[in-house]
């Protein structure tokens, strides 16, 4: 090697040793504050909130495309006529640009392995849509009064609603909740006399099926979530719960599916129930991990058979 190679060397500071180690030290300078500032954490291996992913993927996309650069521009430069040390330093350059690669491809897979691709079915099956289950541990004051003058412990027909929670999408939806609000109520009430209540205008959480409050979607798993319970008598419903529009809008007759109303009783929330008519309300089921909305036209009838939940 020349003198004036030489003293070329000991000019670059690039060039000094280690090579690696500075190379590495720049890439964190680089990127670690734009990780900071995209909000992404390398180190969580659990699932990513929306703002993460979207961090992560505009992230891995940069990361890929300086790696890019990187190699490609001192590999032009080599045909060329480059500067001597150019030759001596393309090794921890081009290990540089390739451990961009290798991090922004992972991010990339680790993206799209997150992805999740939620919807919101109404079961054709009435079997699946409105079950009616018998029990012997009805909720709290949700028993027809017939039953509630037996000795023996009643057996409650309730009849549900319910909707199907589809994950099509490669990614697990993690701590689910699925919650409804009202966008329109049955054209009979006036402003003053909304059941549910003017609360039901923000989002309001209800059960899934098994009463529990939140779930995990696998990938190609779908879950069942209640929206409205009717406790039954011969395919009808059974209660007829008093309020102040009852003259106006009919007595309520069915009730919300909030944890609320199988904690305290159907009569105990009136505030949750229902009346006959045709409700319009907004699905929307949030992961910690993403989130899907629909909307739905819901009718309430005194018979079962006419009571329904379709998309909107």
């Amino acid at each position: 090697m020349s003198y004036a190679i030489r003293l070329r060397l000991r000019r670059c500071l690039i060039c000094s040793e280690p090579l690696n180690k500075v190379s590495t030290l720049i890439l964190k300078l680089l990127f670690l504050p734009l990780c900071s500032v995209l909000g992404v954490d390398a180190s969580s291996e659990g699932a990513f909130a929306d703002r993460e992913r979207k961090a992560l993927l505009w992230g891995s996309l940069f990361m890929v495309i300086a790696g890019i650069i990187a190699i490609a521009v001192p590999l032009y430069l080599l045909t060329r006529a480059a500067p001597q040390y150019l030759y001596v330093v393309f090794g921890p350059i081009a290990g540089s640009a390739l451990a961009l690669l290798v991090n922004g491809a992972y991010g990339l897979v680790k993206y799209w392995a997150s992805v999740l691709r939620l919807i919101i079915e109404v079961p054709r099956e009435d079997a699946v849509r409105k079950p009616i289950f018998a029990t012997l541990n009805p909720p709290l004051l949700c028993t027809c009064p017939t039953q509630q003058t037996q000795q023996q412990a009643p057996i409650q027909e309730i009849g549900y609603l319910r909707l199907r929670v589809r994950n099509l999408g490669p990614g697990t939806a993690d701590d689910c909740v699925f919650k409804v609000r009202i966008a329109r109520w049955p054209s009979n009430c006036s402003v003053n006399c909304h059941v549910p209540s003017d609360e039901y205008v923000d989002w309001q959480d209800v059960l899934w099926a098994g009463w529990v409050e939140s779930v995990t979607i696998r990938p190609n798993d779908v879950r069942y979530v209640n929206i409205i319970m009717m406790p039954l008598q011969g395919g009808k419903a059974c209660i007829h719960a008093q309020w102040h529009c009852a003259n106006q809008c009919g007595p309520i007759i069915a009730w919300v599916a909030k944890r609320d109303v199988f904690m305290l009783g159907c009569t105990a929330r009136l505030q949750d129930g229902l009346v006959p008519g045709e409700y319009r309300i907004d699905t929307q089921v949030t992961c910690r991990n993403g989130q899907t909305r629909e909307s739905m036209r819901l009718i309430i009838s005194q018979d079962w058979n006419a009571t329904d939940i379709t998309t909107a």
